[in-house]
């Protein structure tokens, strides 16, 4: 697949050409010409001042006109958001509706990926929550009734997660009420990283919060009969969220240790 240039509209201004990652297009004869070495990374899309260029097969029809982050977005503004956030480990009893799901799905397919891979599969899980929970309970009631020297070493923390289950019912410590979880597989961790925290970003901006959730993260992908009904497919599962509407008000900001930078 390549990207195509509308030959009658091309100006031949080689913006496209100046800015392509991949050194994939030459103003030949006044038009773009497109080389063969390209990765799709749409920026020459994005940079055309005249809308020449198209990728066959992307979505061309939600491609609008670029927002300048600083022109709507206070820099003081949007580092107070981000300190604002907080982990939720305490939710309502309140759905997430699907309009907000498809917003913080939209927050994921839009990060940045290395080499534009584009490989980040995400698994949310609302409607379906109760038989993920017995999947997840059940697989690691049957791995501890293993030998210790059978058990994969991330199952022993789940001890006291399932002695305070089963004590107290309500008391989950691996889901904790939340109304949804959410899953991201990708084959590199970073790609993950980065698609979960600005779909953190937009739930918090939509009223919601999240939990990175490493514990969950590791059973599912740990436990194959979870990993296959998730339909991960062949990416391990990198981050896990809990998401839903908060519990709790935060009053302020929480406070942290001493930057540790280094600029030179």
């Amino acid at each position: 697949m390549l990207v195509e240039v509308d030959e009658a509209r091309c100006i031949g201004c080689s913006k496209c050409a100046d800015d392509c990652v991949a050194d994939d297009l030459r103003i030949q004869d006044g038009v773009a010409q497109v080389l063969g070495r390209c990765i799709l990374c749409g920026h020459c899309v994005a940079v055309c001042p005249t809308g020449a260029i198209s990728i066959p097969g992307y979505d061309m029809d939600d491609v609008e006109a670029a927002a300048s982050l600083s022109g709507f977005i206070d820099a003081h503004d949007l580092l107070r958001a981000i300190k604002s956030r907080r982990s939720i480990r305490r939710y309502r009893p309140r759905s997430v509706e699907r309009e907000k799901i498809d917003l913080i799905l939209q927050a994921g397919r839009y990060t940045a990926t290395a080499k534009n891979a584009q490989g980040c599969r995400f698994v949310v899980v609302q409607d379906e929550l109760d038989e993920l929970k017995r999947l997840v309970w059940d697989g690691i009631r049957d791995l501890l009734a293993l030998p210790k020297a059978d058990r994969p070493r991330w199952a022993a923390i789940c001890t006291s997660f399932l002695a305070g289950l089963d004590a107290n019912p309500p008391r989950d410590f691996l889901f904790r009420d939340a109304p949804a979880v959410v899953f991201v597989a990708a084959d590199r961790a970073d790609d993950a990283g980065l698609a979960s925290q600005n779909m953190e970003l937009m739930a918090a901006s939509l009223g919601m919060g999240m939990l990175f959730n490493g514990f969950l993260c590791y059973a599912a992908e740990g436990l194959p009969v979870v990993k296959s009904w998730l339909g991960a497919q062949d990416r391990p599962l990198q981050t896990c969220m809990l998401l839903g509407y908060p519990a709790v008000t935060y009053r302020r900001t929480a406070p942290r240790l001493p930057g540790d930078f280094v600029v030179k």
